[in-house]
């Protein structure tokens, strides 16, 4: 199945207060509370503009882009302007244009990850910032599954396990093979962090500021270096 026609059909529900979990919005919260204001910000897989009306509301000049031509149809319809573009593709916008990029759950479902980050790397203005996040493989309820000999909550085709539509991730990190990615694409980790550790129900917040690589969310905070800059 192609990517545009999976995404298409497995995120179409329109996004708002009362359907977004209190995860979702505390782990994005993590990230786009630290892009300040008067910033040019590029939302990368936006979906239906959500996050994005959120990061324009703190006062920033904010561009969606996402696969699903429904989503910019959507994110369009909440004032946003957004864009529809494929991410394993060259994007159709000009190099330095961005103050900030946030990709927020999106790295773990492209094929070719280091044309993604050059591609970023590139449209990023010089001393740029990136705001990634991604599902963490080391995560200790990953870990813990492992040692069971369970799946550690990953994807196995187009279904999953349960015969529900998979989430669609490809890729899978830990924070050092994360950096490492980003490094070598002409970024550098400024921040690190996660949302919080997650043990069987529970949401452990204070002790994901005390263990961050076992937390369930990987939180990154880039910067362009300075030998891409022309």
């Amino acid at each position: 199945m192609k990517s545009k026609k999976f995404n298409t059909e497995r995120y179409n529900i329109l996004l708002n207060d009362k359907n977004v979990s209190w995860e979702q919005k505390f782990r994005v919260y993590q990230s786009i509370k630290t892009i300040g204001k008067n910033k040019k910000v590029l939302d990368v897989g936006c979906y239906d503009g959500y996050f994005a009306e959120k990061i324009k509301d703190m006062g920033n000049d904010v561009l969606g882009l996402d696969i699903s031509e429904q989503a910019v149809k959507l994110c369009n319809q909440r004032g946003i302007k957004c864009i529809e573009a494929d991410l394993e593709e060259r994007l159709p916008l000009k190099d330095k244009t961005f103050d900030v990029i946030y990709a927020g759950g999106i790295i773990e479902h492209v094929f070719d990850t280091d044309n993604f980050l050059k591609e970023l790397n590139r449209i990023l203005k010089y001393n740029g910032v990136l705001l990634l996040d991604t599902p963490n493989i080391a995560a200790l309820n990953k870990r813990i599954k492992l040692l069971m000999g369970k799946n550690p909550d990953t994807d196995i085709g187009i279904f999953s396990l349960n015969g529900k539509k998979s989430s669609g991730h490809i890729r899978y990190f830990t924070i050092k093979t994360l950096e490492k990615l980003l490094n070598r694409n002409g970024f550098s980790i400024t921040e690190f962090k996660t949302d919080f550790i997650l043990f069987n129900r529970f949401r452990l917040i204070k002790l994901g500021k005390l263990f961050p690589r076992l937390g369930w969310t990987i939180i990154i905070r880039a910067r362009k270096n300075e030998t891409t800059k022309d």
